[in-house]
């Protein structure tokens, strides 16, 4: 039974999500153009109302299609075909990171807590030619409690079970601390939780703290869902008209 109810939680999330996107963009649309409407003797107000309402129309309509996919192909499945991942992630850089998740903790876990395992991504594009990636180390805070990573091999940190708040940077190239970015991750107790910690390509911009998941699984690709929300509505349209003919 728990593993009938682990195969319908996604497509059962993926509907009512589907289902609330398009309360949410349908309504907002019909709202604009109806405004649009009641104002279109104001001239450019009404036609830049109607614009943003058919935006929100397009915007809805992708995301709609996309939880569709999601509930009816799965997350793998969908993610596979349309999303794509990172120019950087090669082939060798995934198994790598899956590795690197994978691997048994390095710190003794107590009972009621979990492991932090916190990934930092050499930033040897902003690094001088004088500079070795050995000179600026990153730091994490892990609720509030700061450590100064020996290197750029992952870190493990043994955490209470349950969400943490997680703060990383990368001092300047000059002493002082760089800009911190942070993220907040579940920590399942007794499993390591990982986390990517990217520096950015500048010392002076923020970097990103993501979970490895959505670093392994890419973004969207615009193009391939609006293809297929093109293809659903011609579809759905095509039928219609044969059911009405």
């Amino acid at each position: 039974m728990e593993a009938v109810r682990r195969v319908l939680k996604t497509p059962a999330s993926s509907a009512i999500d589907m289902l609330a996107a398009a309360v949410a963009f349908g309504g907002a649309t019909v709202g604009l153009v109806m405004l649009a409407e009641h104002v279109r003797d104001g001239g450019l107000l009404g036609r830049l109302l109607a614009v943003i309402g058919f935006s929100f129309a397009g915007g809805g309509a992708l995301i709609v299609t996309l939880l569709l996919l999601m509930a009816v192909l799965g997350p793998n499945l969908t993610a596979k075909l349309f999303f794509v991942p990172n120019k950087v992630l090669t082939p060798e850089a995934v198994r790598d990171l899956t590795g690197k998740e994978a691997a048994p903790a390095t710190v003794p876990i107590a009972s009621g807590q979990g492991v932090l395992r916190v990934i930092p991504v050499k930033p040897e594009w902003w690094l001088d030619e004088d500079t070795s990636a050995d000179d600026a180390t990153p730091v994490v805070a892990v609720e509030d409690i700061e450590y100064r990573l020996p290197g750029w091999d992952p870190y493990d940190v043994a955490v209470p079970a349950g969400t943490v708040d997680v703060m990383a940077w990368v001092p300047r190239r000059n002493g002082s601390p760089g800009r911190r970015v942070g993220n907040s991750i579940p920590v399942p107790e007794g499993r390591v939780a990982a986390l990517v910690f990217r520096p950015s390509s500048l010392p002076e911009l923020p970097g990103t703290v993501e979970s490895l998941n959505s670093e392994l699984t890419g973004t969207p690709s615009m193009f391939r869902v609006a293809l297929a929300a093109a293809v659903l509505i011609g579809s759905a349209y095509t039928a219609w008209q044969l059911a009405t003919g």
